[in-house]
């Protein structure tokens, strides 16, 4: 009896020391790679260098998507009417899918040219673009500009945009900053305000300024006519601008970030179309994950070049969340079971029990506090150019907004394979670039 009682205690023993091997192990490589984002991400601290006037006007073909976007289309092609750049130097297209309204109209009227497409079966963004690639004429322009409907775009966004492609030939493709048109609707759209302030300077400009690729953003970009013939549309994800970015980096090239040219877009003031959204973006990033992150980290290790480790650990993004919160729950489990149910006389005395409760307990509850703080404090401030507290007052409201995106990164997973049901996010805020100045 002794034996069995011994026997069960050696398992209990290694296998509880497994667990806790397992655990320190995977918080350490979080925790490394937490250490290179930080790194990373100090360059956002800097500004990009002023860009000089160039001596030529490209040649753009300024695209727009739309489904059912007559609520708001109208002031996006007021603002492109009126860029500070030769109309004779860019031509705007409107791709129609499968719309019910009066959107191929109210782009005429506004000047642009409509082009419609009926396909019930291939709708969406993805399938829209690549249709209306192949009907524009890409062989007399310099390059693609793309813009969602319900943007508005900053008046010297092509003339940005031209400055830095020939202050930088080599850039194939650039993004724009994105910013939101309505940060002030409710809690949502402000949450959805400061996590895209954060990321512009901290994440995108950031990797331009150190020499690695930005993503592109779906919207707000441009890309070389060149490097759409050499690379080409035909993408399969629910996130284009993802598996793009992938292409383009594995290609041997990068995005490139323009911090000069600035679009502004619409975000949902409703949790279920976030919720939708968000499930759609994370549907299609896993995607990309498990058909382009093998390809990724394989080039990193064939020519040890950064760049395809940190597309790797960008892609690999929602997984490490994932791993993240598990270990997270799994530790804090661990931590109270081991110090206060199994060996609560033995842990008083010995300096592991300590190191337990900062690692699982002390580090997560330091870091969401003060990831929250950043954002509502230093994302804004850098923004606008000047100290702000003014949403610090939004601290929980976005710590809560982070909650949400849990569910969002667990369900994603298990729909990653289906990446042909395109849910379109509803757009009404019809507002100019004037209602925006005055906020």
């Amino acid at each position: 009896m002794e034996g069995s009682q011994e026997l069960v205690y050696w398992f209990i023993w290694w296998g509880w020391w497994i667990l806790q091997f397992v655990l320190y192990s995977l918080l350490a490589l979080l925790m490394s790679d937490g250490v290179y984002q930080i790194i990373v991400s100090i360059r956002g601290f800097w500004n990009q260098k002023e860009m000089p006037r160039a001596k030529r006007y490209r040649r753009f073909i300024v695209l727009i998507p739309a489904h059912n976007e007559a609520q708001v289309i109208s002031p996006l092609l007021k603002s492109l009417d009126e860029q500070n750049y030769p109309k004779n130097c860019y031509t705007v297209y409107v791709s129609c899918d499968n719309c019910q309204d009066n959107t191929a109209e109210l782009a005429r009227t506004n000047g642009a040219v409509a082009i419609e497409r009926f396909d019930k079966e291939r709708n969406g963004k993805t399938w829209n673009v690549k249709w209306a690639l192949g009907q524009l004429p890409m062989d007399k322009a310099d390059a693609l500009a793309m813009f969602d409907a319900d943007n508005l775009v900053d008046v010297n966004f092509l003339m940005n945009m031209n400055n830095y492609m020939e202050l930088h030939p080599e850039a194939e493709a650039i993004q724009g900053v994105l910013d939101v048109k309505n940060p002030d609707d409710n809690w949502l759209t402000r949450s959805y305000a400061l996590a895209y302030w954060f990321s512009n300077r901290f994440w995108q400009l950031a990797r331009g300024l150190w020499g690695l690729s930005c993503t592109l953003g779906g919207t707000g970009l441009v890309i070389r006519a060149a490097t759409l013939e050499r690379i080409g549309w035909d993408l399969e994800s629910l996130t284009e601008d993802l598996e793009m970015s992938t292409r383009l980096i594995l290609s041997g090239s990068r995005v490139h970030w323009n911090d000069a040219a600035v679009i502004y877009d619409e975000k949902p003031q409703s949790m279920a179309i976030s919720k939708r959204q968000r499930t759609r973006w994370m549907q299609g990033h896993y995607w990309v994950f498990w058909h382009y992150g093998r390809d990724a980290l394989k080039s990193f290790f064939v020519t040890r070049k950064l760049q395809y480790l940190d597309l790797f650990l960008y892609l690999l993004a929602p997984a490490k969340s994932c791993l993240g919160i598990i270990i997270m729950i799994a530790g804090m489990a661990y931590t109270l079971i081991n110090n206060m149910v199994l060996f609560p006389t033995v842990s008083e005395s010995t300096p592991q029990t300590m190191i337990d409760w900062v690692l699982f307990f002390g580090l997560p509850i330091f870091f969401i506090i003060a990831f929250c703080l950043i954002c509502v404090i230093v994302g804004p401030s850098m923004h606008e150019k000047k100290f702000t507290l003014r949403y610090v007052k939004d601290t929980f409201a976005y710590f809560w907004f982070g909650l949400t995106w849990i569910p969002i990164i667990f369900k994603a997973a298990f729909l990653a394979k289906d990446q042909g049901t395109w849910v379109k996010t509803e757009h009404t805020r019809g507002i100019s670039l004037e209602d925006v100045a005055k906020k």
